[in-house]
């Protein structure tokens, strides 16, 4: 009997999860539920129209449900299909026993649909502004999608949307297009999850793992990953700027992202942040424009930064750049550090540099300064910029041994200087000559002090230049008090300037005033002088000491002794006229006049050019500048041993032309008789023939010059003139 019942028991629970597993996966075929499912889809819009054949009746144990299934579905609205391969309906299992058939749950599955029907579907059923942008910024794509509404007690409902789009194409605005968009989604309780994202822009390929759409009050909001390779077009668009003249067009980074976008429900742009990690093996940066050579010889107009990373962030208000590289100027050189810090807040940018410069050389002639190959030098630079100014907050050049800075420089986009706060230089140049000088400015006084500098290098180029460029041209109309107080000034190897004092005026870049003094020892003075007369800038030099300035001319050799006065009126912007007078110096050779002296036979004076030399009591030069033309109106040279008189001209690159007259002084002794006779020494072994002296002609390139003399019976009478002019102040 109990086993009986234990068999009739046993076989009711086998027979029950027959029926259950039967009724679980094939379910019960039956159409007395067509009219329920009908009148469920009548519900929502009574526009929509359902069509399907089979309906099933299957258990879900889970759901503690009954499911009426259907599939190979085609639900309509006003002529807008939607294939659907299946449709769940669950009903709870209490509302049946109460004959109440209460639908708790509905599930669809569809088949593969066009992005576009669906949009054009859910719009037939509802005008929705945000369905309506997506349908115009969606111009093909497929969709497959599953869909659970669930049903509460009180007949509220709530959507569960996932699927799949597959090659998806989008037109942002109206201008930017997004090709092959595929991923999976995940749509619940208003928040939307993108999964294994894949599209093109840009014709870059990009990558997410994991986007989150939240839709919080009024604002959508789109946070997530993204893994690309970025090339200029990207960045151009990014930043706004092109950077096709720095960066190869073809080039492709590596990088790694995360966003946050956000936008209102009509799709306008709130606000965004990116952030991105780039990391490069090798990058080269042309750099056409910037032209470094006569500072870095080894400078080819491009940098190649090598195992590097870029940190990039922008938001709508915020860009920021961070690189981190090694760089190199030429393939063979040892990669150095390089670090830019970049931000750009609305229209103000700020520069951040740092270079290390110890690989190659370094050349700041206007500095007398020289940096050799692997002596260690490193650069920093801060910039910030806006429409109107660039401002250097710091530039600095530095190592152990010499430091270059400057603080709070101010430059119009013309790099014109409208201000500074502060330079400094403390550096060994090219003679090894340690240099320390400070400038301030405040207001319109500026200080310069220095213990000790270098102007040898600065006086030869002075001397020697072939242009009237004026160094104030670098500042945009400055007007300052410039007071100097320097209390040693290198000359050259053998003079000093001490105590160099005084005061410049400079008004819109020119100097209109100056007094500067100076002392070589106890005796011996310098003054530097420029002033207005009649309207118009007078400089003045007057030196006790003449040879340091005058050996920096190479064509004069052994120039001993003598004093310096020189006088400068400027007519007008475009012609100077000018004086220059040397008193009591001794030349030892000049080959120009040596040549002269021995086509004019006059041997035992070229002798003494090369020997002992030959002293001269006065020289003076009158001479105008204008543009390319130095205009010679008069040189006239008195000595013991000869006398010359010169005049002519000298056009910039092109041409010498000069002419004159060259008489010994035992010519002048004998038809003047005032300078002693200096016998055979001054006229050589050459007997003479009553000739009282040589015109000359000198002319050609300055490369190649053509030196021709003639012998001369009569002095004219201007050097007759000018020589008793001398004479008699002498006297």
């Amino acid at each position: 009997m109990v086993k009986n019942i234990l068999r009739i028991f046993f076989f009711i629970i086998i027979l029950s999860v027959l029926i259950i597993s039967y009724l679980s996966i094939f379910g019960v075929k039956t159409d007395k539920f067509n009219d329920l499912i009908k009148s469920q889809v009548a519900k929502q819009d009574k526009r929509f129209n359902v069509e399907f054949e089979n309906v099933y009746i299957k258990l879900n144990i889970k759901e503690k449900s009954f499911m009426l299934n259907s599939k190979d579905i085609n639900i309509s609205i006003l002529n807008e299909f939607q294939k659907i391969s299946n449709i769940d309906l669950l009903i709870d299992l209490r509302s049946i026993f109460r004959k109440e058939n209460k639908i708790k749950k509905i599930i669809i599955n569809s088949k593969e649909n066009n992005i576009l029907d669906l949009l054009k579907f859910v719009r037939k059923y509802k005008l929705n502004i945000p369905v309506l942008y997506l349908e115009n910024s969606i111009s093909k794509g497929r969709i497959i999608y599953n869909s659970t509404i669930n049903i509460d007690n009180s007949g509220q409902y709530s959507i569960d949307f996932s699927g799949k789009i597959i090659d998806a194409k989008l037109n942002i605005l109206g201008k930017e297009r997004i090709n092959f968009v595929n991923f999976d989604f995940n749509y619940k309780n208003k928040n939307l999850e993108v999964n294994n994202l894949k599209f093109k822009y840009k014709n870059i390929n990009f990558d997410s793992a994991r986007i989150s759409i939240n839709i919080i009050n009024s604002l959508i909001k789109i946070k997530g990953d993204l893994k690309n390779n970025i090339n200029s077009n990207l960045v151009k668009y990014l930043l706004n700027y092109d950077f096709k003249e720095f960066l190869d067009k073809n080039i492709f980074l590596k990088s790694l992202s995360d966003f946050e976008i956000t936008f209102n429900k009509k799709f306008k742009l709130i606000n965004y942040s990116l952030k991105t990690e780039i990391i490069f093996d090798k990058l080269d940066i042309s750099l056409k424009k910037i032209n470094l050579k006569n500072y870095l010889r080894e400078f080819k107009q491009k940098i190649i930064l090598n195992e590097g990373k870029i940190n990039f962030q922008t938001n709508k208000k915020n860009i920021s750049i961070n690189v981190n590289s090694k760089y190199k100027l030429n393939e063979n050189a040892n990669p150095k550090n390089f670090l830019l810090n970049y931000t750009k807040e609305k229209s103000t940018e700020k520069y951040d540099f740092n270079i290390d410069l110890t690989e190659y050389d370094i050349n700041l002639n206007d500095l007398n300064f020289l940096k050799k190959k692997n002596d260690q030098l490193l650069f920093n630079l801060i910039v910030k910029k806006n429409k109107k100014n660039i401002s250097v907050n710091e530039l600095k050049l530095f190592n152990n041994k010499n430091r270059f800075i400057i603080k709070n420089m101010k430059l119009e986009n013309n790099f014109k200087i409208k201000d500074f706060s502060s330079v400094e230089a403390k550096y060994y140049n090219k003679e090894n000559f340690l240099n320390h000088i400070s400038i301030t400015k405040k207001k319109n006084l500026i200080k310069l002090y220095s213990n000790q500098f270098d102007l040898s290098s600065d006086i030869e180029k002075a001397l020697k230049s072939k242009n009237n460029n004026n160094f104030f041209e670098i500042f945009k109309n400055l007007t300052s008090i410039i007071d100097i107080d320097v209390k040693l000034a290198r000359i050259d190897n053998e003079h000093s300037l001490k105590n160099v004092k005084g005061k410049v005026l400079v008004k819109n870049n020119k100097i209109n005033k100056s007094d500067i003094s100076a002392k070589f020892d106890e005796k011996n003075n310098f003054l530097y002088n420029i002033d207005k007369n009649n309207g118009k800038r007078v400089s003045i030099i007057y030196s006790d000491v003449a040879k340091p300035f005058v050996k920096k001319f190479s064509f004069i050799k052994g120039f001993e002794d003598g004093k310096l006065d020189y006088t400068s009126t400027e007519i007008n912007k475009d012609l100077t006229k000018s004086e220059l007078r040397l008193y009591d110096f001794k030349l030892k050779n000049m080959p120009t006049l040596t040549k002269l002296l021995s086509l004019a036979s006059l041997q035992g004076i070229a002798d003494l050019a090369t020997g002992e030399g030959i002293r001269f009591n006065e020289f003076e030069m009158f001479f105008e500048n204008s543009k390319n033309l130095l205009t010679i109106n008069e040189i006239y040279a008195l000595g013991p041993a000869i006398s010359v008189l010169m005049e002519g001209y000298i056009e910039k690159h092109k041409l010498v032309s000069l002419r004159g007259t060259l008489v010994p002084a035992t010519t002048i002794n004998k038809t003047i008789a005032k300078i002693p006779l200096l016998g055979s020494i001054l006229v050589g072994e050459k007997s003479g023939e009553g000739v009282f002296g040589v015109s000359f002609k000198i002319k050609g390139p300055p490369n190649n010059l053509d030196t021709r003399v003639n012998p001369i019976k009569t002095l004219a009478p201007r050097f007759i003139s000018r020589t008793l002019d001398k004479l008699k102040k002498t006297n």
